[in-house]
């Protein structure tokens, strides 16, 4: 009884002394910066539940809300920049209260009707509050997302210019943009770009992104021949996946930050940090990093990423109070246990590792839920890896040879790391790398299964999976570099589940018919999704006239892709492949299978194509 306290205690130490190092000891310290105030702030004025998309369906933004907002950045900074006039034109009101300047913005798009709107109400706002508007920004990566081809766009600034003749009028972009258009200066008043070190093409770590900056800033200048050039988004975000060695994080955010406010004032740098206010609505087509660049978060709480010591845990002791109840309540598993010293110290090791586990996993779902499906996922794997924890506990403390093995349970793990390794591979600049709770679960299935395979009783199925597990590993590992350390921990993770499913004694090339038609079709719809879906000269060719029957086709494809439908069209042939089981049809259903994971509808695609291998494997042994 003596030893199993202790060691209780000891799980119980190690698990407050890791939560303590976390939010208390691996922080930032304040450095008591040397600036009072920020330029500019980039300001969207939306609650935690409203949305720009949400206008069409009539939200009307609370004013007392804008004013709430404005009176706390007017402490921060004294400029604003908006991205859009429709819906947002009590902003310059209360700007004008709290004595804020505004870049305001003008969004231009696709959309005639809407560029046209955007563009009257600048001019309505423009008349009332001229002492307000500091400059107007037309467009904002219009050409970066081949929205409008440079004409078009040039004749959307030169009529705002003609319109506020007293105005300084600019359009912004990536910097690379400015570069690829060096026309542009010619038709703005000030060159505006985005220099994002974790958003670039090759990341930049932490320690590398103040100095990429100060280079592309001095580039920028060189090769346009101007210095009249205002940084207008700049930022780091605090939660989400990493990029390569770009990892976000509240100390990297408030580090760049910090940093880079120092440094702009040092060289006499204009600037504009993105952004004031957490929003979460950005995660639904930016992924979880895209809803937390704010300096506050979305219930206006700060940061401290101005001053003050900064922590990734800010919440450490309600984590620590969960991975305490975890190990507390298995471990009274040990009551009234006759076991030896080993069994009690192997138990209580794992107990206190996956405890530590579990609650770093629900923590991270906590941060990357954004919908009702997204915490349904989330549930489901928590629950898995509860049942899991408790099952290696219970095997740890038996002292009889037991025949069941957790062979569904892995089948359940295995589908949801094939989903994850899916995204990831076809889809991942969005997706998060969920390592702890699948950590989790490749121990306990080492520990469960090692020694055991032959009862698992794997064949073809399996081993295609398997195997697609493991394609899907090589190029996530590709796509992201050995740079990024969460990638590289789910390699191994997905190695773990590859190696069991891999370990039949069948020979995968049953199926090398299906396997040929496989590499064709990926080949194939690889080419297409290059050569026509995202052709951005193609993209540019069809906003200025998409009359043709090329422009038709890539409009209808873009919306079978945004909405889902792919998906759910691989998904029905998957199934009915299963059913009907029949050879012509099922290499169709993969050829679709194929065709929605690759155009990013990864989710159900990746479920079509585990029924399509399913159905491969029956049929092959059917004949």
């Amino acid at each position: 009884m003596t030893t199993r306290l202790f060691l209780t205690f000891l799980s119980s130490l190690a698990i407050m002394f890791f939560w303590l190092f976390l939010g208390e000891k691996a922080i930032l310290k304040d450095d008591s910066n040397k600036f009072s105030k920020l330029q500019c702030v980039s300001y969207a004025p939306f609650g935690k539940d409203e949305s720009p998309f949400l206008f069409d369906k009539g939200l009307v933004l609370k004013e007392e809300n804008i004013k709430k907002d404005l009176e706390l950045l007017s402490k921060y900074t004294s400029c604003i920049r908006t991205y859009s006039t429709v819906g947002l034109e009590a902003i310059p009101k209360y700007a004008k209260e709290y004595n804020l300047q505004m870049l305001m913005g003008v969004w231009v798009s696709k959309s005639e009707k809407q560029s046209r709107d955007e563009i009257e109400t600048l001019k309505k706002l423009a008349s009332q509050y001229p002492e307000v508007i500091k400059g107007v920004i037309v467009g904002n990566e219009v050409l970066l997302r081949g929205d409008l081809s440079e004409k078009k766009l040039t004749e959307y600034i030169l009529e705002v210019k003609q319109a506020l003749p007293n105005i300084r009028v600019t359009y912004a972009d990536v910097w690379e943009f400015w570069l690829k258009h060096p026309n542009m200066k010619n038709v703005t008043d000030f060159v505006t770009i985005h220099i994002l070190p974790y958003w670039e093409d090759l990341p930049m770590s932490i320690e590398k992104s103040i100095n990429h900056l100060a280079d592309v800033r001095v580039k920028v200048e060189k090769e346009l021949g101007t210095s009249n050039i205002l940084i207008g988004e700049t930022g780091w975000p605090s939660e989400g996946r990493a990029r390569e060695d770009a990892v976000p994080s509240r100390i990297n955010q408030a580090k760049y930050v910090r940093d880079f406010v120092n440094l702009a004032n040092e060289r006499n740098w204009n600037y504009n940090i993105i952004e004031a206010f957490d929003q979460p609505w950005k995660r639904v087509s930016e992924g979880a990093v895209g809803g937390y660049w704010g300096l506050f978060d979305a219930d206006r709480a700060d940061k401290n990423v101005f001053a003050g010591d900064v922590s990734n845990f800010p919440n450490y002791l309600y984590l620590a109070f969960v991975s305490l109840g975890l190990a507390l309540a298995f471990s009274t598993m040990l009551r009234k246990k006759k076991l030896s010293k080993t069994r009690i110290i192997a138990f209580s090791i794992v107990n206190t590792i996956f405890a530590l586990l579990l609650t770093l996993q629900i923590e991270q779902y906590y941060v990357i839920s954004r919908n009702y499906l997204e915490a349904s996922w989330a549930i489901i794997v928590v629950g898995l890896c509860l049942y899991m924890y408790n099952f290696v506990l219970v095997k740890i403390l038996q002292t009889t040879k037991d025949d069941f093995i957790p062979k569904y349970p892995f089948y359940l793990a295995a589908f949801l790391v094939f989903i994850i390794s899916t995204n990831l591979a076809y889809n991942g600049r969005y997706e998060n790398f969920e390592i702890y709770g699948f950590a989790l679960l490749a121990i306990s299935f080492i520990y469960t299964l090692v020694g055991r395979f032959k009862e698992l009783h794997f064949g073809l199925f399996e081993k295609l999976l398997g195997t697609t597990i493991f394609i899907n590993a090589v190029v996530t590992l590709y796509n992201e570099t050995i740079l990024n350390v969460f990638s590289n921990i789910w390699f191994i993770i997905t190695l773990v589940f590859a190696s069991i499913l891999i370990i039949s004694k069948e020979s995968i090339f049953k199926a090398k018919e299906y396997i040929f038609f496989a590499i064709i079709f990926t080949t194939l719809i690889a080419l297409f999704k290059s050569g026509f879906i995202s052709n951005n000269e193609l993209a540019i060719a069809c906003n200025n006239d998409g009359s043709g029957l090329s422009c038709t086709l890539r409009s209808s494809m873009w919306s079978y892709i945004y909405f889902g439908y792919l998906g759910v069209l691989a998904l029905i042939f998957g199934i009915l492949s299963l059913i009907l089981n029949n050879k012509r049809f099922t290499i169709l259903g993969l050829f679709i299978a194929i065709f929605s994971i690759i155009l990013t509808n990864t989710f159900l695609g990746s479920i079509a194509f585990m029924l399509v291998i399913y159905s491969i494997s029956k049929q092959i042994y059917k004949k």
